[in-house]
């Protein structure tokens, strides 16, 4: 995943007020952004989860990113560790930040989950989260975590990014 996207951002000009313009370029830019590596070589939590690209919406501000939980993520009840599943809500927002504020910067000032599921080994699962209010310096978002086969909630959140 290539996070520095987001940074040459500012000088592009996307989505001028155009809903279809905004949804071509906001597609665009994630494909580009996952198909991407970090240019550091490093590791990363983001990378060692292998998060992908599933669908996003400019006109409603929303991005649905997806895994599977791998064997490495599993707590000693042979679930997915809640700590990872905050990791992936966290991702999510993040990028969904990062694109709306056209900038490499995304900071996590709170984020609340509630478990209501576990999630096993080698179940896909999507984060899609939602930017509910965008200040000017302060975003509000919701995301919730869904089971891909049957979409059923594993997990809510909410959260406040600068």
């Amino acid at each position: 995943m290539d996070y520095k996207i987001f940074d040459r951002m500012r000088d592009l000009s996307f989505g001028q007020g155009e809903t279809e313009d905004g949804q071509y370029d906001m597609e665009r830019i994630f494909r580009a952004v996952f198909a991407g590596e970090a240019a550091d070589g490093k590791r990363h939590i983001y990378e060692m989860m292998e998060c992908s690209f599933f669908g996003c919406s400019f006109a409603q501000k929303w991005l649905e990113v997806g895994f599977t939980v791998q064997e490495w993520e599993l707590n000693p009840k042979e679930t997915m560790h809640g700590g990872l599943i905050v990791t992936a809500v966290d991702m999510a927002c993040g990028l969904l930040v990062r694109f709306f504020k056209r900038s490499m910067s995304a900071a996590t000032v709170h984020l609340s989950v509630e478990f209501l599921r576990p999630l096993m080994c080698g179940e896909e699962f999507l984060v899609r989260a939602q930017i509910n209010k965008y200040g000017t310096r302060i975003i509000f978002l919701t995301a919730e975590v869904l089971r891909k086969d049957d979409r059923e909630t594993a997990a809510t959140a909410s959260g406040t990014f600068v």
